[in-house]
């Protein structure tokens, strides 16, 4: 028998920075590292990770299932981007940004299935994926601009209302409320029906993004 001490792969590997734990099984989660890579690890399996995902240039600062679908996450890193995955598929289904700023955190509406929240050095953003047009895809439906030097670190959608909590870098919290974003009612609707729809209106075949869409949707 071989009494060699065995040290977990994870301590070998660049430090952790974030953990998101899945909604419907409490035994997986996503842990985000400063090297910029994502491992889905599980509680039943901790000599090796289940899969990794590898597109982040910089530290992940926040990883986050969907609330609505479980087999999709968010991320974002300082690499300035936030990556929409499909946790069975290695490389992100979509990326995002809007400008050359590191992105500290973002958060699933838990009122829509297509709607996220992100902040970024001087900014807070609110994406929507239904309202996003395929060709305007990377635009951020609503932005709003901190006051100069204050950089928001954290956001909280509040679970009852539709108002946001943002934390800043000067330890203080602002309180925004939305408009004119779709309704509770989306919430019934399956998710990927939403992302289907930005697709609609590009029906030509040889268009590799609607032939990656189409894949992805099929195996939600």
């Amino acid at each position: 028998m071989n009494n060699q001490r065995w040290n977990p792969k994870i301590l070998s590997q660049a430090p952790g920075l974030c953990f998101g734990f899945h909604p419907n099984d409490s035994k997986i989660y996503l842990a985000g590292t400063e090297e910029g890579h994502i491992h889905k690890c599980s509680y039943s399996h901790n000599e090796q990770f289940l899969e990794t995902y590898k597109a982040h240039t910089g530290p992940v600062y926040k990883v986050t299932w969907s609330p609505f679908c479980p087999e999709i996450f968010l991320s974002c890193s300082s690499d300035w981007t936030v990556y929409l995955w499909k946790q069975d598929l290695p490389k992100p289904v979509l990326g995002f940004t809007s400008g050359q700023k590191v992105v500290f955190n973002i958060m699933w509406s838990p009122h829509c299935a297509t709607v996220f929240g992100a902040v970024s050095e001087g900014k807070v953003e609110f994406w929507d994926l239904r309202c996003t047009p395929f060709f305007n895809i990377l635009d951020p439906t609503i932005v709003s601009m901190t006051s100069p030097g204050v950089n928001p670190t954290a956001l909280l959608f509040t679970p009852e209302t539709d108002c946001v909590l943002v934390g800043d870098s000067e330890v203080q919290v602002t309180v925004y409320k939305l408009k004119n974003l779709p309704d509770g009612d989306s919430t019934q609707v399956r998710p990927y029906l939403f992302i289907s729809m930005l697709f609609d209106p590009c029906h030509t075949p040889s268009n590799p993004f609607t032939q990656m869409w189409k894949s992805f949707i099929s195996l939600v």
